[in-house]
């Protein structure tokens, strides 16, 4: 099919050459998708506001014998809320990077691509962006196939879990949101969950 057209988010922008744009787009039809933006770093391009990072966006795309080009795009979200936070905007940033990290591109990734938009709808909700984070990584993992079973859990790198951090990610895995940030951890509970999300993601890297 020469011309696709799809909603995605947008995970990473990159120059390319002195008037173009590298951008790669997370769609929920063609999962991960390389695209380029011909003449977007222009000052009166077409593109101007509409391939910032975390945008989500409607997209035309040609699809060339060497490369996809981005003919036409239109914002449809660019939440604003937590692009007014730096803490808040630097996590959604790193939850978009992870995510790049871990899927190949041009597979099916539906469900990776509705976890993204709910952790980045989440972000621009609530506040505890920390914890937001460490649920979506482990939301992630859940995906990715690398989450230990919680309810029998006896590999040899997981089995010294503690029966309380094993329902905290039990918890995490299986609430939405708006549950997760209603929980009240302690200091040692979530430096717990921060090293155990870290190990998971250790073997998807």
């Amino acid at each position: 099919m020469r011309v696709q057209k799809t909603t995605g988010i947008i995970l990473q922008r990159y120059p390319r050459g002195e008037k173009d744009y590298s951008v790669m787009i997370l769609s929920p039809e063609y999962g991960k998708i390389r695209a380029y933006a011909k003449g977007a770093r222009r000052l009166k391009s077409k593109f101007t506001g509409h391939l910032d990072l975390l945008n989500i966006d409607e997209f035309e795309l040609y699809n060339g014998p060497h490369s996809t080009l981005i003919t036409e795009c239109t914002v449809i979200n660019s939440f604003p809320t937590f692009r007014e936070q730096l803490k808040k905007f630097y996590i959604a940033t790193k939850s978009a990077k992870m995510t790049s990290r871990c899927i190949t591109e041009n597979e099916d990734h539906q469900q990776t691509y509705d976890l993204l938009l709910d952790t980045l709808c989440a972000l621009n909700t609530f506040d505890k962006e920390e914890i937001i984070y460490e649920a979506f990584k482990i939301k992630l993992c859940n995906l990715l196939g690398i989450m230990p079973d919680l309810y029998s859990l006896h590999q040899t790198e997981f089995e010294n879990l503690s029966l309380r951090l094993k329902k905290v990610l039990k918890f995490f895995l299986e609430k939405p949101y708006g549950d997760i940030v209603r929980l009240a951890l302690e200091q040692k509970d979530s430096n717990s969950l921060k090293k155990t999300t870290q190990q998971f993601l250790a073997f998807s890297y």
